[in-house]
């Protein structure tokens, strides 16, 4: 039993049954079915009638009742009788029954309730093939829609959902629609007349029927062949799932050997007579320059807007569609669309420029463009230090995502403080969060992550909504924390502003992906379980989340993040008025926001922050002096609210880390500080353990773990927390306060009596060295601009 509903035959468990399905499969040779083809494989009987005499040699009973008799007035006697196929109710009940003979015919019978069969079924019920078996399927899972049971049986033995109708093309009936409602159903057609025309009138049908219906041709069919053809010659389950789960301007990869079926279009003219894809790809030549990116990934740029497109997008493909469809008068086939996005794929890849793409802001070294993402145009504003403007030609090419909305024309000359009626932000933090859009707006920086805490009803979704789309609108402002790193990257993708919305609680394997996102970095996974080949993610975000408590606590991503709490409203206003007010204002707003930056960039270069006083976001850090310069106030101003961000930040990362607080706790009560190994430094932090603990450090590497973690944080707030290194069997650390530069080393700060070796509290320029002057004796004092003496 590989799992509860699969049985497992061979030494390398080859052959597969499925309980559930009543089917199996050989993945050794490729075959499989139902039981009677189980028998016929392993004993050689083909015969339904010698198939039952094998289940009563084997002590079986058949419990559906036996067919009637073979006779003249029924089917002619040279034919004999090959399969059966049962069509049930929900239950699983035999209604009728379609019998399969060699040389190929089919009859259809239906129980007598006797124990007999009819050979009619007038007046039954019609159901389709499998039916307790599609039901059982999730709503989610593609239903394959063939032309016969064989082929069912084929597709179920591969795992897959598979139905159809009895009687072959062109007798389905609408009684069985109900059961394809809300579905995704794939029809996979045979290659001739009968076969393309059943296709379309099951499609039309289930359409009808509320279903998501696709009909998909398989390349490389020969004449009259069906989905076993296929997959006899060489197709595998996880092409066709490629093919229903990829975009349809997808082109898949086959077997070079296997033909592929050419449409063409009738015509007197040379060009009408040229293969539909052909043509295609020269429409495309004609109107769009191809290119690729540095991950290989092919956009189209349209000659006469200058919009940039993925070629893989479905953008795309529908202004390929809709444009050949205005030149020509005809409608693309599906198949033609596929061969031409392949084609058109190769040429830019291989013999398109490597150009950058971006999303929504570009340029770097105080040149920078903001796309206005209109459609039919690349309008895109650029901003320089004093001064912006709106470039109908931008040098920078952007792509615009479907949930990417366009942005106002800004204009000069408005006033910033009408963004604050709307975005609830407190007069102590309004100079962040005006740094915070601004730094948006340079994509060669790192981004600092903004969060928004406030109680319930204090209006954060309406402030971060109203941040947001002042410089990316998009048609979801705010989304859902994400439930996995691949779910934030995605999002990022084709966001330009990752904005989360009502976040609780975020994994560590979330914040640390939050961190690359916030400096730049990717992320890669295999495209498909069969290849090698890897999908990359490669992208640089700013990120802005809200909620009630504080998400944020991983020390990495508090030293990137900004905290603004929202205030308490003390009177509340419609909401349609305010939205409505915002939206007249957004122009003007945006405006402003441009010309801060433009003034912005202009005083930058003036802006130092002393060394020694420089935060790990000093990018960040220069340019809000900047902006509080450019909207007249002191620089001075920005570093008091970023200050108090980044203290009340470093609160709650030590609040966060048992072991952080434990540190403290023992500094104030040891103010000399410990050096001891880790093991003896675990003992003794276990009385400043804080009560209710449940993720403390069991071992000594744990607790080195830990204090590395939260080094940073208790740096800030003037404690000392390093490895000394090995010595004598086991790593050293030593906890103190960081030393003052004035303090003079002095022989009272290191106390002979003291039963461990301590951490003086004071620093000097200068350090005791050992007999061997390597400066390694552990009486040494802390030089705190030397590790090694540490």
């Amino acid at each position: 039993m590989s799992k509860p509903s699969e049985l497992r035959f061979g030494a390398h468990g080859s052959l597969s049954v499925d309980l559930e399905k009543g089917v199996w499969h050989s993945h050794e040779d490729g075959c499989g079915g139902g039981v009677l083809e189980l028998i016929a494989w392993k004993t050689g009987i083909t015969s339904w009638a010698e198939q039952m005499g094998w289940f009563e040699q084997q002590g079986f009973k058949e419990k559906r009742p036996a067919p009637c008799p073979e006779s003249p007035d029924v089917l002619p006697a040279s034919r004999r009788m090959s399969a059966c196929y049962d069509y049930t109710d929900e239950d699983g009940n035999v209604l009728f029954q379609v019998v399969r003979y060699e040389p190929k015919d089919f009859r259809q019978c239906r129980p007598d309730g006797k124990g007999g069969w009819v050979w009619s079924v007038k007046g039954v019920r019609q159901v389709p093939y499998r039916l307790p078996q599609l039901l059982r399927a999730p709503w989610s899972t593609p239903v394959f829609v063939v032309e016969g049971e064989k082929d069912v049986l084929r597709l179920e033995s591969l795992g897959l959902v598979a139905t159809c109708n009895a009687g072959g093309a062109g007798k389905w009936p609408d009684a069985l629609n109900e059961s394809f409602a809300r579905r995704r159903v794939v029809i996979l057609a045979d290659n001739d007349e009968p076969g393309h025309q059943h296709a379309d009138k099951v499609c039309r049908a289930l359409s009808k029927a509320e279903a998501e219906v696709r009909v998909l041709s398989l390349p490389g069919l020969p004449p009259k062949g069906d989905v076993s053809d296929w997959l006899d010659a060489g197709g595998t389950v996880e092409q066709l799932l490629q093919m229903v789960d990829a975009p349809d301007n997808h082109q898949f990869e086959f077997d070079d050997q296997q033909p592929v079926e050419e449409h063409f279009e009738p015509g007197d003219d040379a060009e009408e007579k040229q293969s539909q894809a052909s043509l295609l790809v020269k429409f495309v030549e004609q109107r769009f320059e191809l290119f690729h990116d540095e991950n290989k990934d092919v956009f189209a740029r349209d000659r006469t807007t200058g919009e940039v497109r993925n070629l893989a997008a479905r953008q795309f493909r529908d202004a390929l569609v809709a444009g050949f469809y205005s030149d020509s008068g005809k409608a693309p086939r599906d198949q033609s669309v596929r061969e031409a996005l392949g084609t058109l794929s190769g040429l830019g890849r291989f013999h398109g420029d490597c150009q950058e793409v971006h999303l929504r802001t570009a340029g770097a070294a105080g040149d920078y463009f903001l796309d206005l993402a209109v459609l039919g145009s690349s309008r895109a504003v650029r901003i320089r230090p004093g001064k912006w403007e709106i470039a109908e030609s931008p040098e920078a090419m952007f792509v615009r995502p479907e949930s990417m909305q366009p942005i106002p024309a800004p204009v000069p000359g408005g006033s910033i403080e009408q963004l604050w009626h709307v975005a609830n932000i407190p007069h102590g933090s309004r100079l962040l969060a005006l740094a915070w859009l601004i730094e948006c707006l340079r994509p060669d920086t790192p981004y600092p992550v903004l969060e928004l805490l406030g109680e319930q009803g204090s209006a954060k979704s309406t402030t971060q909504t109203a941040l947001r789309q002042l410089i990316d609108p998009n048609s979801c402002p705010l989304r859902s924390a994400p439930r996995s790193s691949e779910d934030l990257f995605v999002s990022a993708g084709v966001c330009a502003v990752v904005s989360l919305e009502n976040v609780s609680h975020l994994p560590a394997a979330t914040q640390d992906a939050m961190c690359v996102l916030a400096t730049g970095g990717g992320f890669a996974k295999r495209k498909l379980y069969s290849d090698a080949d890897e999908s990359v993610i490669s992208v640089k975000r700013p990120i802005v989340l809200n909620g009630i408590s504080a998400a944020v606590t991983a020390q990495d991503l508090v030293d990137r993040t900004i905290t603004i709490e929202t205030p308490v409203i003390s009177e509340r206003l419609e909401v349609t008025d305010l939205w409505r007010e915002y939206e007249a204002e957004r122009p003007c707003l945006l405006g402003a926001l441009l010309d801060i930056f433009a003034k912005a960039l202009e005083l930058l270069p003036q802006m130092q922050i002393p060394a020694d006083d420089r935060p790990r976001l000093v990018e960040f850090a220069r340019l809000g002096m900047a902006v509080a310069a450019a909207a007249g106030h002191e620089p001075e101003d920005f570093l008091r609210e970023f200050n108090a961000s980044r203290q009340e930040s470093l609160a709650r990362t030590i609040d966060a880390s048992p072991v952080a607080a434990a540190v403290v706790e023992l500094v104030e009560a040891r103010p000399h500080g410990v050096t001891a190994p880790a093991k003896d430094i675990l003992r003794t932090l276990e009385q400043y353990r804080p009560t209710g603990c449940d993720s403390w450090p069991r071992s000594a590497k744990g607790l080195g773990d830990a204090l590395r973690r939260a080094a940073p944080a208790l740096r800030q707030i003037g404690i000392e927390c390093k490895s000394l290194g090995k010595s004598g069997g086991a790593v050293k650390w030593g906890i103190g306060r960081k030393l003052s530069k004035q303090c003079p080393a002095s022989p009272d700060v290191l106390p002979d009596d003291h039963p461990e070796q301590d951490i003086g509290t004071c620093r000097t320029s200068s350090r005791q060295l050992s007999p061997d002057n390597t400066g390694t004796s552990p009486d040494m004092v802390f030089d705190e601009s030397d590790a090694e003496a540490f």
